[in-house]
């Protein structure tokens, strides 16, 4: 009866083990950790994907249509009035656009 009682508890230590085990595997939270990483992949992916036909659009258009594109876009939506460094971004590019129409004169 007494090895009973000892097997009994040595038993029941394992499975306490066991259970402090399967607690902290299902703390990590392993499964989302994977989903979250593959959405960042597949995010990713999809984006360079989308964007790899404009890229090659605009592949062969010479620098200073860009920054002229660029420049357009900026003005029509006004969103370098929000933030100081913005403005400071587009009058730079304002100046690189008329250093690259000088040096082209």
């Amino acid at each position: 009866m007494a090895d009973m009682v000892e097997a009994n508890h040595a038993l029941e230590e394992r499975l306490d083990k066991q259970g402090n085990r399967l607690y902290n595997l299902e703390n990590l939270d392993i499964p989302h950790k994977v989903s979250q990483v593959v959405d960042e992949i597949v995010t990713k992916a999809v984006d360079w994907a989308m964007q790899a036909p404009l890229r090659a659009c605009f592949r062969d258009l010479p620098v200073v249509d860009i920054k002229e594109i660029l420049q357009q876009r900026i003005f029509k939506d006004r969103s370098y009035e929000t933030y100081e460094d913005h403005q400071n971004l587009y009058e730079a590019l304002q100046k690189s656009l008329e250093r690259d129409y000088s040096d082209q004169l």
